[in-house]
């Protein structure tokens, strides 16, 4: 059985392994008050006295006010953080139904979360989420349809905004072993009735359906299959998103945050997954801080654009929808509510040089031929070059919107 030592270690080499990233140092640990949060309020507790952490320590409690006497469990963790002397925060949730639905909840707990983090100067929130959260997690996407991310179950790290990351170092231990610490040390705890709700889908599953699993298939062997499956689905994950980034780091332009585009041009349908997890990171990148465009979506995207002639279009589903465009070169994504307006001022071109305007940050390069022959030939170069004869158009040139009344003659 591990032991509260075991539990500082893991932690600590948690931390470790995420020590390069760009953060704040303060850390934010989420704790309800329950058995596991207690718990990982000890082990922060004791790693802060013992200068293992990256920084000062400060306990968060989010009163979600689904009960009466949730307060009792706001002065729990005040008292916690007194004794390792930790700082302390908390957030009640308002505007809530009476009776919110868990997806409800976990989104206003970790937007509160993140308030609180803001609050703080904290670089990293850290949750109490162990191995049978993450078996129940697996199952409920199961059942709920899911593809090869949503197999890998919780990661241990996610990046929630700039220099603020999520940290859930208990991953691989049973919440037996907690509450077993818990005992053992003698630790006071604090539960929300609510856990034991079966009008939640979720606590249905905990205390119904997966004990109706275990006696059938035997709990080892349900927790054994569950383990195999997420170990594989992780290392397919992690091999996806491995070439997913690289894509992004060779082929992805992104000039400004609400517009990216990426180059498919050499793509060949082997790397249509990896493509795949790079447009749903461009697409996170683009919408964020808004949540991401449905799986779905971007499904149709590749559909239809990839081999799509340029100028083809396609809009996401609802209010704040990103758009996608096929280009000559790859796939454009744009979020048109931040484009801002065309351009419609005056831009003087320089005579061999680059100048960049407008608020899609549009660049035109001009370039001092020889003589003819000219490489690119005019008619090989496309639509977006054009040919000027320094001498029957001396510059200096202005670039702007055609007006009305303007007339263009090309020269033979």
């Amino acid at each position: 059985m591990i032991a509260l030592e075991d539990l500082l270690d893991r932690t600590a080499r948690c931390f470790a392994r995420y020590e390069n990233l760009p953060a704040a140092p303060t850390v934010l640990g989420a704790i309800s008050g329950g058995v596991d949060s207690t718990v990982l309020a000890v082990v922060l507790g004791r790693l802060a006295q013992a200068g293992r952490l990256p920084g000062p320590l400060v306990f968060a409690h989010v009163d979600h006010r689904q009960y009466p006497g949730s307060s009792g469990a706001v002065a729990h963790v005040a008292r916690l953080a007194h004794e390792f002397g930790a700082g302390f925060v908390h957030q009640a949730l308002e505007g809530l139904p009476e009776r919110a639905s868990e997806d409800e909840l976990r989104q206003a707990r970790y937007a509160a979360l993140e308030d609180m983090a803001r609050l703080c100067d904290a670089g990293f929130i850290v949750t109490a989420h162990h191995a049978d959260d993450d078996v129940e997690t697996v199952l409920f996407r199961l059942l709920r349809g899911t593809g090869l991310r949503g197999l890998a179950g919780i990661p241990e790290h996610r990046e929630l905004a700039p220099r603020l990351h999520l940290l859930r170092p208990f991953l691989d231990v049973r919440r037996a072993t907690l509450v077993e610490v818990a005992r053992r040390d003698g630790l006071p705890v604090f539960e929300d009735p609510t856990n034991a709700d079966l009008r939640y889908a979720r606590n249905a599953l905990r205390h119904e359906i997966i004990p109706a699993l275990r006696s059938r298939a035997g709990a080892r062997s349900l927790e054994a299959s569950l383990f195999a499956l997420v170990r594989t689905a992780r290392a397919a994950t992690a091999l996806l998103d491995a070439h997913a980034r690289r894509i992004l780091t060779e082929r992805c332009r992104q000039p400004v945050p609400w517009r990216a585009e990426l180059d498919l041009r050499g793509l060949t349908d082997a790397d249509a997954p990896f493509l795949r997890e790079a447009l749903r990171m461009v697409d996170e990148r683009v919408r964020a801080p808004a949540p991401p465009s449905p799986s779905a979506v971007l499904d149709r995207v590749l559909a239809e654009l990839w081999r799509a002639p340029s100028g083809k279009r396609v809009t996401g589903l609802g209010a704040g929808a990103l758009l996608f465009e096929r280009t000559r070169e790859g796939l454009l994504v744009v979020d048109p509510a931040r484009a801002g307006t065309p351009f419609d001022g005056e831009v003087v071109l320089p005579l061999g040089g680059s100048v960049t305007f407008g608020s899609s940050g549009w660049t035109v390069t001009t370039t001092v031929h020889g003589e003819p022959p000219l490489d690119p030939s005019p008619a090989a170069a496309g639509r977006y070059r054009a040919l000027l004869d320094l001498g029957a158009a001396p510059p200096p040139w202005h670039l702007r919107r055609r007006r009305h009344g303007d007339r263009f003659t090309p020269s033979a």
